[in-house]
């Protein structure tokens, strides 16, 4: 019977035979990262699966750090590693010491890097965007000819804002460089002065067929637009970095199309709210200034017009009065030195009694327009009761007695 060994004997030939095959010292494994739970430490300990197997992992920290990107469960991966022996369980196990995304994975970061790189640069900034039009008479659509996205767009700014003229400019949204041909068509666009707001729309994808949307140099192009543009590509959770560059993102194509236009319906509501608004306070000043006219016709200078230069030749007769009087008292006072300066205010006194006169005469010339007399003298009169003038039928009943003014006198009348 052979010499017996024990486990911590055989763990360890087995690790030496590991590290001694060159064919397991520099390896290549891709495969989906499983049951993978962070460390304070930095080191990363996980499983590496396919359908079919899986071997145990660790990337210690020193690895660990360098990478671009956040390792999570069912992240599909490449890694560069050495295989060896776990001595104490005897396990063999990956020690990673490079790992980078494959596949899908790979565009995730390249995503991520270009998309750093432009909001490094200002790309994303808000104060680089432009407003959109309010009320656009021209939108010009970028989408793939006959797609349902462009059809959805199209079927919406009609129902919404069916005044607008709506242009659409075909493009190929995926394939190998379709990027470029969506550039030349931007370009010529933007060179059209009458746009308003241009809409890049397409459907929802996976990320390679959206990957045209994330070429930098359509980026740089949306940037140096001059018109503002709405672009709505793909899903709701789909991100494209046009849509961080662009001056509105819509979560889809018919997000894009409500995003660029108004309801017409809800400005017509709005528009009814402002006219009757406008017809309250038509009506307000209207009854304000038939209240206004209303006093003032009820003034007593309207009752009377008399009183007008009534009151003006008592002032003028008091004047009169008070010059005369200081002229007495002056004159006797001072009669030596008044005889030079007599002309003078003799002067002075007529040419304000001129102007009396003629204030006075025009004051009676309007007045006289307006004077219930010159009315009576084209054949009216004037119907009173009880000293009161008669304004309506109403305030008449039979068998009234009634005083009739005519210009040449008056009438007491009985109402039949």
């Amino acid at each position: 019977m052979a010499e017996a060994i024990d486990v911590s004997t055989l763990n360890h030939y087995i690790k030496a035979q590991f590290d001694s095959d060159p064919n397991l010292n520099d390896v290549y494994v891709k495969g989906e990262i499983s049951n993978y739970r962070p460390q304070r430490s930095g080191h990363m300990f996980f499983t590496l699966k396919d359908e079919k197997a899986a071997v145990r992992s660790v990337m210690f920290s020193q690895y660990a750090y360098s990478l671009k990107f956040k390792v999570e469960n069912g992240m599909k991966v490449i890694v560069r590693a050495h295989v060896s022996v776990y001595e104490k369980t005897g396990e063999y196990q990956l020690y990673i010491s490079a790992m980078q995304l494959d596949g899908i994975g790979s565009l995730y970061a390249q995503f991520e890097a270009l998309k750093k790189k432009l909001a490094a640069e200002g790309l994303f900034n808000d104060a680089h965007k432009k407003a959109i039009p309010r009320y656009p008479h021209n939108i010009l659509i970028l989408s793939a000819p006959h797609s349902a996205a462009l059809q959805d767009t199209l079927r919406t700014i009609h129902k919404r804002y069916p005044i607008a003229h709506v242009g659409v400019l075909p493009i190929p949204v995926q394939g190998k460089d379709a990027y470029q041909k969506i550039i030349n068509a931007l370009m010529f666009a933007d060179a059209r002065i009458h746009t308003d707001v241009i809409l890049l729309v397409r459907g929802g994808g996976s990320i390679e067929d959206l990957w045209n949307f994330n070429e930098e140099a359509l980026c740089r192009c949306i940037y140096d637009l001059r018109t503002p543009i709405i672009t709505g590509v793909g899903h709701e959770t789909d991100f494209t970095l046009v849509d961080f560059v662009s001056d509105h993102r819509s979560p889809t194509p018919t997000g894009a199309a409500v995003d660029a236009t108004p309801d017409i319906h809800e400005m017509e509501h709005d528009v009814m709210i402002k006219l009757n608004r406008i017809n309250t306070i038509m009506h307000q000043r209207v009854v304000y200034e038939r209240e206004r006219l209303n006093r003032y016709s009820q003034h007593y200078i309207f009752k009377n017009p008399s009183l007008i230069y009534e009151n003006e030749i008592l002032r003028l007769q008091d004047v009169k009065n008070r010059l005369q009087n200081f002229g007495t008292a002056f004159v006797s006072d001072h009669r030596h030195i008044i005889e030079t300066k007599v002309t003078k205010l003799n002067y002075i006194m007529d040419s304000r009694m001129t102007s009396y006169r003629h204030n006075y005469a025009s004051k009676v010339e309007k007045l006289d327009l307006v004077s219930p007399l010159k009315l009576l003298s084209k054949g009216y009169s004037i119907v009173m009761k009880e000293n009161q003038v008669v304004e309506s039928v109403q305030s008449l009943k039979t068998n009234d007695e009634v005083m009739i003014q005519f210009k040449d006198g008056k009438k007491e009348a009985i109402i039949q």
